[in-house]
């Protein structure tokens, strides 16, 4: 993957929130939700970078017996997305919308987006 130095500015928190949503603890759903709302992507992109850029780097944590629980190195995080070169040739998009942990995300992220659109 090929950003420019702008774009990975704006995608490394988002990044790093959705990440944690893969470590072996309670998510602060309203937190990354919040991070994710401030950012300047759709709520149809934001799904596409957790699926296609955050997801095939860190989904096997949830598998595993002792998975990381205390935060992604970040500089293993970055380096690890921005070293994938293949995205998705084909996809169906409704099983994400129901898969974990998009369907608790989305909710949350609307509520977000919403309330800052009628803050002062």
């Amino acid at each position: 993957m090929r950003l420019s130095v702008e774009e990975l500015e704006i995608r490394r928190p988002i990044w790093i929130a959705l990440s944690e949503l893969y470590l072996d603890t309670k998510p602060d759903w309203a937190r990354v939700a919040g991070i994710c709302a401030r950012s300047p992507f759709a709520i149809p992109g934001l799904r596409r970078i957790l699926f296609d850029e955050v997801h095939p780097v860190v989904h096997l944590n949830l598998w595993s017996t002792a998975g990381v629980w205390d935060g992604f190195d970040q500089d293993w995080l970055i380096m690890s997305i921005l070293a994938r070169k293949r995205a998705p040739v084909f996809r169906l998009p409704w099983p994400e919308e129901r898969r974990y942990p998009w369907r608790e995300l989305k909710p949350q992220l609307v509520s977000a987006r919403q309330r800052s659109a009628q803050a002062p």
